[in-house]
Parts: structure tokens; C-alpha cells; sequence
């Protein structure tokens, strides 16, 4: 079958005199210390070229300990908070250890979050040393730390404070050990839920400690990186801009031939109608010296999804106008494509410039990637244990093969859950990453939203250098979400392979569509296991919950939380119980008598609604039942002595219905807040069923 599509070709090719590189045989001696890693920090080229010195990535966390066995009844454990590698006496007090390594290394990044954190004090030991270099409360040194924003911050700001996610990225590098510990000032109902990040440099590594002193020291770089970070625009440092006047019209194309340079700026804005689904049919293509490394959807490339939704970060900023920018280095050695595909069937137009800049190609120069696909109508598990049984499992962002760095990430995700409740929440789910071969993850995390910054499945928005959630909606009900991390200090180097899996810990049986994008650079050579997806962009954008969700039985149980509301939806929201199937029902909310609500679903020719389970808090309620016009049942909710009444019934179906539920009278001593309707499911057979 042939698919429409629009190419438009962007060419830039650059011969270099030196284009095969330097040779880096021999190790260069590079002594690590305070002020290097801060300089680093704000260095976009030092992302693009593989570590020297060579550092491996560690994370400590307060993950789950009862996650023993991959994929048995412990591999979602769930509560995350108050574990530590074990207690320390100290002087007659007892220190929760979070982190302890051996050998050279720096923490580069501290995330917390809890009910009471900070109420204790932290202290960091380095180089074995008997006193801390470190001794302050835990959520001043993190959230409020004199070294200022952003290096120094928390997400979101609308948030109350004590339920932002409070991150740290000051880097604290050590000569010859690092050891965190936590005194527990309040010991009971305390919740700390905390990630460390650090470098672990190879052996002979010069490193230098930090002192306190340091922060005085530095002041002066300090600000400067401070105020680097904030700037996401590209700098041209003698560089080209190449404007970008591009038209892409069904069966057509545009070629553009120019000399250029190594990319290190992309600016776009799409004209033209339906710019949601513009932002997902054209699709951006990036080719290296013959290699293509990029395929990805403009609008998840930028961090925006299919909406347009302003947000700034280090790599990249989308403005109100539909104006976007990335700032990302993409080295090559000879030449470099830019393709814009449009698999749609609406002609846009589409402005911008590339810019660029020098760079020396040497053998440990790396190739920018990214790639995208979407899980779509992705099923969800239902009711869970605490410690995460049932209904969960791992979605693999990306598996890569080859040596490289791993660089960040951008979720954009539509959930479909009713809202009202927060097991609507989709988020539970930890990181689990395997570097190298790993048969156990080394990388274990405490939380999606965790991972992205920010805590308690918070939505309000947010942006940060690192870290950005220009939505989150889908947090609490049907509505989109996007989550972006990037990384800095705190990239993941990999020597043979990096496998990406994020569990997906949703509360709630339901569907979402799911599209994670993921960053990375990678020596020449270097593959992964995304093919492009092009049934996932073409795929139904979602902006409703019957975008995505069907109201017709599965299996024969149609769950009344996928009945389509008809007319009025106020009041319409879940009902989230461990007694109710998958652990959430539809709800009509605040009921007055004299009130219906009508809500449609399909089923099959030839098919009858065998049982319908239904519920009330008015203990003296009377209600109506009328499917396709017809009354087919008055029921009185006294006679309901469970939470559930299964009423039986044979009543022939269409294949589209019309069900409709009428509030007759109920008691009038209880509140009419308090009148709820629950629908918790129907049971639909064939008739010689």
C-alpha cells in the first residue's frame, strides 16, 4: 500500500581537514575538582564526546528492598520510602546511610521528597574521614541552598512546599570515598523518599575534594552557571545561520544544498491548519555522515507532545508564538541531513534557521541520537497489593548497543482514568536501567515523577534547566501529560550496551497512549532497537477519554467507568475501591432527584445485557433504569445490603445503546453532596450465551 508523504530535505555538508579525527590512544591526565565540573555543567560539547577520564554511573536510592527476583510477586514493590543501606552508630547517635562508594568519583545530582524531610540532619563524609565535610539539615542543603537557583531549587513552585520534588545539582566530587547518612530527628510516620546520582571515576583518576570553602571560593563561577544554564539559546561562536523558508505540500519536495558546520541550534514554526496534528505528522529525520540517527515527531522532539505548551529548559524552548528551539551539539565529520517528513495529508509551511558552529572531529566524538515510538491503547493493570501485584509490567524505552552516553528523555502521555481521585495517577512505576549487560539493574528508582524531579504526582507545570512538565492534567484525570529530564553532569556512559525499562504502575485499569522519546550519543557504530514508528504518529490523537478507550465489553463485562456520558457530564467522575471490578467504577456524583444521566455504549448484534452491578449511598434511593427508551428496571437501593447489588436482566441490545439512569427520590436526610450512583459494570452475552 503506498503511504502519501512529503519529504523536505535539508542538506548541509562539511568537509573537514581534519575529518578523521585526532587520535586519543593515550588516557590525557585531566585532574576532576569543584570548579571543572562546574565549567562542565554549562560545556554542550563536553556532552558529544565519549568520557575521558571514563566515569560509570551510580545511583543510590530508597527504593523498594523487597524487589529481590525479577518479574516475581517482588519486582513492583512499591513503597519506596525509609530504606538505607543500613544504620551507622556515630557518637552515641544512629546515622541512616544513604550512599556509600568507594573510590574517586562526585555526586552530581540529589533529589528528595517526603512528609517531614529535612526535619533531620545530613551529613556527607568524604575520603574516610571521621568528620563530615557536610552537617546541615537535609532539606535546607538541598532546596535551599545558598549556591542559588537552579543549581539549588524545587518543582513545581505552585506546589505546597513539603510536596515538591527538591533537587540538587551542585557537584560534590571526593578523592577517595563518599558517605551520606540521614540522623532521624522524627523517627515515626516519617516518609523520605530520596535518589542520589554520582560518578565513579576510573582508576587513577586525579581528583580533588570539596570543602566548604569552595562555595565562597566560586561564587563568582557559581552565578556564571547559573546563569548559563537559563540560557537555551544557541551560541553561534563564529558560526552560520541557515534561515529555513520551507514549504511541504502533499507530493512534494524541497532540496537545500549550503556549506555548513557542526549543528548546534534548530529552530522551527509550522504554519498552517490543525497544528496538533501537524506537530505529530511532520517528522523530523536527522542523518550523520550517511547514518540516520534521528526519527522523531517534531512536537515530542521539542517537549511540547501534539499541544503546544511553552516551556524552556537547558536544551530546549518552546515559546507561546509556536516558536521551537533546541540547543542540542549534533557533531559529524563530513556532511549532515535534515529531513522534514509530513505524513499527513495537510500542506504546511515551515520557518526557522539551523545554526552552527566549529568543532575538531577526534576518535571519541559521538553521534547525536534520538528516537520515538508510542505504546498506543496501552492496557493498564487493575487493583494492586502494596507492594505492586497485579497489573503491572515494564515498557522499554530504548535498548542500546555500542559504546555511548545516555542524555535524557521526554514522556507525552494521555490518560484516560476519570479523575476525581488520585488513583487516577499513572506514575508509580520506578526506572529500572541496565548498563553493560547487567542481569540486574543497578539503576532502581523510587517513582516516575521522582525520575522527572518533581514528587506526589503533582500537575501543576513547571520548568527547569534539567527538568519540565509544561502539562501535567493526565496526572489526576483524562487529560495529557509531558515530562522532560535532561542530563548534564548526571549522563549515563555505557561501554558495550544501556537498557532503558520503565515500569508502568498505573492505579487504575484503564488505557493510555504512552510515547516515550529518549537522547543519546553514541561512537560511530553504535545502534539501537527503535525501528520508526509511523502507525504510532499516524495513530488518533487523543484529547478525550473515547479518543483512545471503546464503551463496548471486553470479554463479556463492559466496565461502567467506559460507558460515553451523553449530554451532561458534571458530576461524572470515578469511584476508586478495592471492591470494585478493576478497581474503579463510574460515579454520578451530588445526584438530585428528579435527575438522569445517559451514557452510551456498543455491543454486538444478536447480544443481551445478562447483569448489571450497581450501587448507592442513599440507603433509601429509588432510580430508574431505561436502556434504548424502553424501562427496563426500578430499583430501590435499600434492598442493597453490600457495597454491590448485581441485578440479573434479559434485555436484547443494539449495536449502539443508550443507558439511561434516573434519580427518582432518595432519602432526604443525607446530603445531596453525598447521593452518589455507581455503575460498576454490565455483563453482556450473546443471546445463546
Amino acid at each position: 500500500m503506498c503511504r502519501k508523504c512529503v519529504f523536505v530535505t535539508f542538506f548541509i555538508s562539511l568537509f573537514l581537514f581534519n575529518g578523521y579525527g585526532i587520535s586519543l590512544s593515550t588516557r590525557v591526565e585531566k585532574k576532576v575538582n569543584f570548579q571543572s565540573l562546574l565549567k562542565e555543567m554549562t560545556d554542550r560539547e563536553a556532552l558529544t564526546r565519549y568520557p575521558c577520564p571514563y566515569y560509570t554511573f551510580e545511583q543510590f536510592s530508597s527504593y523498594d528492598r523487597h524487589t529481590t527476583a525479577i518479574n516475581d510477586s517482588t519486582w513492583f514493590a512499591n513503597m519506596d520510602c525509609n530504606y538505607f543501606m543500613r544504620v551507622d552508630k556515630v557518637k552515641g547517635r544512629e546515622e541512616s546511610v544513604l550512599m556509600d562508594t568507594k573510590g574517586a568519583g562526585a555526586i552530581v545530582r540529589f533529589w528528595i521528597t517526603g512528609n517531614r524531610h529535612g526535619a533531620g540532619t545530613l551529613r556527607i563524609y568524604l575520603d574516610g574521614k571521621a568528620d563530615p565535610v557536610i552537617e546541615t539539615k537535609l532539606l535546607d542543603f538541598i532546596s535551599k541552598n545558598e549556591v542559588g537557583y537552579p543549581l539549588s531549587s524545587s518543582v513545581s513552585p505552585k506546589t505546597s512546599y513539603m510536596r515538591r520534588g527538591h533537587n540538587l545539582y551542585l557537584p560534590i566530587p571526593y578523592e577517595k570515598s563518599c558517605k551520606v547518612t540521614y540522623e532521624r530527628n522524627i523517627k515515626e510516620n516519617e516518609m523520605l523518599y530520596y535518589c542520589i546520582n554520582a560518578r565513579k571515576y576510573e582508576k587513577g583518576t586525579k581528583v580533588e575534594s570539596f570543602q566548604p570553602e569552595m562555595i565562597e571560593g566560586n561564587k563568582a563561577l557559581i552565578a556564571r552557571v547559573n546563569e548559563a544554564l537559563l540560557n537555551t539559546a544557541p551560541q553561534l561562536s563564529n558560526g552560520k545561520v541557515f534561515d529555513l523558508p520551507l514549504g511541504i505540500a502533499s507530493e512534494s519536495s524541497v532540496e537545500v544544498a549550503k556549506d555548513g558546520e557542526v549543528i548546534n541550534g534548530l529552530t522551527v514554526k509550522i504554519h498552517g491548519e490543525d497544528m496538533e496534528r501537524a506537530l505529530r505528522d511532520i517528522i523530523l529525520k536527522c542523518s550523520f555522515d550517511g547514518n540516520q540517527t534521528v526519527w522523531c515527531p517534531v512536537g515530542d522532539f521539542f517537549g511540547t507532545g501534539y499541544e503546544l505548551h511553552p516551556s524552556e529548559t537547558f536544551y530546549t524552548k518552546v515559546e507561546k508564538d509556536g516558536t521551537m528551539k533546541v540547543s542540542w551539539l549534533m557533531p559529524y565529520q563530513h556532511d549532515c541531513k535534515i529531513t522534514f517528513e509530513n505524513i499527513g495529508n495537510v500542506p504546511y509551511r515551515i520557518t526557522g534557521n539551523i545554526t552552527t558552529k566549529p568543532y575538531e572531529w577526534t576518535n571519541n566524538s559521538m553521534y547525536f541520537h534520538a528516537s520515538w515510538k508510542q505504546f498506543t491503547a496501552l492496557s493498564t493493570g487493575g487493583n494492586k497489593a502494596r507492594l505492586g501485584k497485579g497489573g503491572c509490567f515494564d515498557m522499554n524505552f530504548v535498548t542500546l548497543s555500542g559504546k555511548g552516553v545516555y542524555v535524557g528523555d521526554v514522556i507525552t502521555l494521555f490518560n484516560t482514568s476519570l479523575g476525581g481521585h488520585w488513583k487516577s495517577w499513572w506514575g508509580e512505576g520506578d526506572e529500572k536501567v541496565y548498563l553493560d549487560g547487567e542481569k540486574w539493574p543497578s539503576i532502581i528508582g523510587t517513582g516516575t515523577e521522582d525520575y522527572y524531579g518533581y514528587a506526589w504526582c503533582e500537575y501543576h507545570p513547571f520548568d527547569h534547566p534539567y527538568l519540565s512538565q509544561p502539562i501535567g492534567g493526565g496526572n489526576f484525570k483524562f487529560d495529557m501529560t509531558v515530562n522532560m529530564r535532561y542530563r548534564g553532569l548526571d549522563a549515563m556512559p555505557f561501554t558495550k550496551s544501556l537498557k532503558f525499562d520503565m515500569e508502568m504502575w498505573h492505579w487504575t485499569k484503564t488505557k493510555l497512549n504512552f510515547a516515550p522519546t529518549t537522547f543519546y550519543y553514541m561512537l560511530p557504530g553504535g545502534t539501537d532497537n527503535i525501528e520508526p514508528d509511523y502507525e504510532g504518529a499516524k495513530a488518533k490523537l487523543a484529547f478525550g477519554r473515547f479518543d483512545i478507550l471503546r464503551p463496548e465489553p471486553e470479554n463479556g463485562k463492559l466496565e461502567g467507568e467506559n460507558l460515553k456520558p451523553v449530554g451532561v457530564e458534571k458530576n461524572t467522575q470515578g469511584f476508586y475501591h478495592d471492591e470494585v471490578s478493576g478497581g474503579v467504577a463510574l460515579t454520578w456524583h451530588s445526584a438530585v432527584p428528579g435527575e438522569s444521566r445517559k451514557f452510551e455504549f456498543y455491543a454486538d448484534s444478536g447480544s443481551q445485557l445478562k447483569e448489571l452491578a450497581l450501587a448507592s449511598n442513599n440507603k433509601n434511593g429509588m432510580y430508574e433504569i431505561i436502556l434504548n427508551g424502553k424501562h427496563i428496571l426500578r430499583w430501590d437501593s435499600s434492598a442493597n445490603e453490600d457495597l454491590l447489588q448485581l441485578i440479573g436482566l434479559n434485555v436484547e441490545l443494539k449495536r449502539i445503546n443508550l443507558l439511561e439512569v434516573k434519580f427518582v427520590s432518595g432519602n432526604k436526610s443525607v446530603k445531596e453532596k453525598n447521593n452518589d450512583i455507581i455503575i460498576d459494570y454490565l455483563v453482556i452475552k450473546p443471546v445463546s450465551g
